[in-house]
């Protein structure tokens, strides 16, 4: 949605979004480049790696400085941006109430199993993802316009198109003839669209556990003249038939739930997925497949930016998890500079 910010709202997050291209485009390179001088030799465990990045750049503005300034984006995009929502509530509730026999269809169910880490605080959200009944407008087109577009965030360097990284996960998918396609953790829609522009002739399914961003999908499923089905639910318990589905996507899902839910979800998703279906994840490279100091970088989140279960996702074996729940012809890569979106895919056997 185009939302009708105030200029002095626009101006607001305007600001936190080019202070955090600041920090990530300029302090965070010298703090990176200041580190490597120092450090010939850095470790190759994440804790020493912690340990050696705190004590070679304790005095170092940049450093210093660049964790400020992220901290700082992170605490205010949602303080700025749910008032900023608020001084348009009538457009934006406008633009959400779609007609109900729309194609597509959205099921929501008020007594969903909630598992504990959805409450987590992700993201330092001002009472999570549900805290607002505008959230979905408020996280895509205010922090996600104005902030972390032009400001980068975590994995995605300041600059970097997050929907095209969105497309690329999509076409990473050996088929292009899927009968149905779930997404699991759809968020507000944004690889839904990815999906289906790359499976223009498939069922589009999303499966998410938040109401509200669930409304903004079903709104912008409606605008954009798809026809996805969204089903509010947890991902480890869809509630869909088993074998229904050809592929399953699952977009920086995993850095957000504990390693034991992970296990679950790859489980449910096995499940769902129809013999010879694929599985297709993007999310961010493990830590050792980033220098020392970018994977401090990340693992830095875990404390500081609502990212609570980073620092386990980092160490996580995917491909071996995909195997022990099943899959085949299991693929770990990345893409673009910095292995960013890393890809985990797999496939179910035929003879299952």
């Amino acid at each position: 949605m185009d939302v009708p910010v105030k200029q002095r709202s626009r101006a607001s997050l305007e600001f936190l979004g080019s202070l955090q291209g600041y920090a990530g485009g300029v302090l965070q390179p010298a703090a990176a480049a200041r580190y490597e001088q120092l450090e010939s030799e850095p470790p190759a465990e994440l804790a020493e790696r912690r340990r050696s990045v705190t004590e070679k750049l304790a005095d170092h503005a940049p450093w210093l400085f660049d964790r400020l300034y992220t901290r700082y984006v992170a605490e205010e995009i949602y303080v700025r941006s749910i008032p900023a929502a608020e001084e348009s509530r009538t457009a934006i509730e406008g633009w959400l109430d779609v007609p109900e026999d729309a194609p597509g269809s959205l099921t929501l169910n008020p007594d969903a199993d909630v598992p504990a880490y959805f409450h987590a605080g992700f993201h330092l959200t001002t009472g999570g993802w549900d805290g607002h009944d505008l959230m979905g407008v408020v996280i895509h087109d205010l922090g996600y316009r104005y902030v972390i577009m032009p400001g980068g965030v975590g994995a995605v360097r300041t600059g970097e198109n997050l929907m095209d990284q969105r497309t690329q996960v999509a076409m990473e998918a050996p088929r292009r003839d899927y009968g149905t396609v779930l997404e699991a953790g759809c968020g507000n829609g944004r690889m839904l669209t990815a999906l289906s522009g790359v499976f223009p002739d498939s069922e589009i399914i999303g499966v998410e556990l938040s109401e509200t961003q669930l409304r903004y999908a079903r709104a912008r499923a409606v605008h954009e003249g798809e026809e996805w089905t969204l089903i509010q639910a947890p991902v480890e318990e869809t509630g869909l038939p088993d074998a229904s589905v050809g592929l399953v996507s699952i977009f920086t899902l995993f850095h957000e739930t504990p390693p034991k839910a992970t296990k679950e979800i790859l489980q449910e998703m096995f499940r769902v997925l129809e013999p010879g279906g694929d599985l297709v994840m993007g999310d961010i490279a493990p830590f050792d497949r980033n220098g020392a100091f970018r994977s401090v970088v990340l693992d830095w989140e875990t404390e500081h930016r609502g990212e609570p279960f980073m620092r386990a996702y980092l160490q996580l074996d995917l491909p071996a998890l995909m195997e022990e729940v099943g899959f085949t012809d299991v693929k770990a890569y990345g893409l673009n500079k910095g292995d960013y979106p890393w890809i985990v895919r797999g496939r179910k056997e035929e003879n299952l």
